[in-house]
């Protein structure tokens, strides 16, 4: 009989890739967003528009690629809790130069 040791013993459990907690504000998200938005949708495309929520859904969770180990939501999060203002950065050798000519 062979018993498979996980190599991290603080490993969450996982389901579809998610952890539990991800898991249950993924569905819990999905369904406020298709009953609050359900009405303003034509009864056409109901299907279609509950296929595009829940794919945004699983979207917002899955690995983000230009922020390692955050989720897209995250990485979300982080562009509008930047700061507005620009960076400029200072020459350090027009700084160095001004002070020789000094």
């Amino acid at each position: 009989m062979t018993y498979e040791i996980p190599k991290e013993i603080k490993a969450k459990p996982k389901i579809l890739g998610l952890e539990m907690r991800e898991l249950v504000i993924l569905l819990i998200s999905s369904l406020l967003v298709l009953t609050i938005l359900r009405d303003s949708v034509h009864s056409v495309f109901m299907i279609p528009y509950f296929l595009a929520v829940i794919g945004f859904m699983i979207y917002l969770f899955m690995p983000s690629g230009h922020n390692p180990k955050k989720r897209h939501y995250e990485s979300l999060i982080l562009f509008f809790r930047h700061k507005k203002t620009g960076y400029h950065a200072m020459d350090k050798q027009k700084q160095e130069n001004s002070q020789l000519r000094e």
